[in-house]
Parts: structure tokens; C-alpha cells; sequence
């Protein structure tokens, strides 16, 4: 029997919504709840991002796509105490790279990001030069799959 690879797409996960409404530029923003990927074990997610900003973006602009894990179970990789209560983005949790055009309306996509299996909370630090609007009309989501042989 031949075996034959896979692609099983699975239900979008919508991470960030009203919290990116009026959001500050260099500004970090986390998801308040776990993307419980210790139980739903996917090993890649390709994340799409939408944001009305306030104007035109920089030159060079990029947002950051960060996702801090919860490996023993109970505390964050936040470079903090391990609560999220004021995570601090840094290279170890960083997981991607928006690029961001001088635009004002920005769709953009990150494709076959690696999933470890433990639950974590995705981020977003933006550097644009813009605040996006004070809308509740911005979204991350994520596409988890995996590859399957059969």
C-alpha cells in the first residue's frame, strides 16, 4: 500500500479581537485565554492578521508574532514571573515577522509557523509608526494543521 502525505486543515482559532481596538504602536498584546495545544497537538499554524491603522504605516513596518508557551503546565515563558500579567516580548518567544507595507489597511499572513505541544497565548508587538483604530474590527487567527501519512 502506497502511503500518501496529508494536509488537514482545522478549525480557524481566533486569537486577537477586541483587545487590538486602539492599540499602540510598540504596544504588546496578548490573548487573555491558553490555545490548548497540548491536548489538540498540531505541529504547524499559519496565522493571518487584519488591522485598520489610524494612517498610512512606515516605511519598513513590521509587526512581531509571538507565542509564549506554558511548558511545565502552570507558568509562561514571559520572561516575567510566569503569570502574563505583564509578559515582556523577546527573541525567545518570538515566533514570526508581519510585513507590513505603507498601507492603512493591512492584511498579511505568516505561513507553516512549528507548534510545540504545550497550551500558550499568542502576542502581537506592532512597529509601524501607527496606532491601529479604536474599531473592534482587527483579528489574529490561526489555521493549525498537520501533515498526515496515510
Amino acid at each position: 500500500m502506497s502511503s500518501e502525505t496529508l494536509w488537514l486543515p482545522k478549525t480557524v482559532a481566533n486569537l486577537l479581537t477586541t483587545e487590538l481596538a486602539n492599540l499602540g504602536d510598540e504596544t504588546p498584546c496578548f490573548d487573555s485565554a491558553d490555545y490548548d495545544n497540548a491536548t489538540n497537538k498540531y505541529q504547524f499554524a499559519s496565522f493571518f492578521f487584519f488591522g485598520t491603522f489610524d494612517a498610512a504605516c512606515d516605511a519598513g513596518a513590521l509587526i512581531e508574532l509571538h507565542l509564549m508557551y506554558k511548558m511545565d503546565g502552570t507558568h509562561y515563558g514571559d520572561n516575567e514571573d510566569g503569570d502574563m500579567g505583564v509578559p515582556l516580548p523577546s527573541g525567545n518567544s518570538l515566533h514570526g515577522i508581519f510585513h507590513i507595507s505603507e498601507q492603512a489597511d493591512v492584511y498579511q499572513q505568516l505561513l507553516d509557523v512549528p507548534l510545540l505541544p504545550f497550551a500558550f497565548r499568542a502576542g502581537i508587538r506592532m512597529y509601524t509608526g501607527q496606532d491601529l483604530t479604536d474599531v473592534e474590527t482587527h483579528w489574529l487567527k490561526m489555521y493549525p494543521h498537520n501533515h498526515e501519512g496515510q
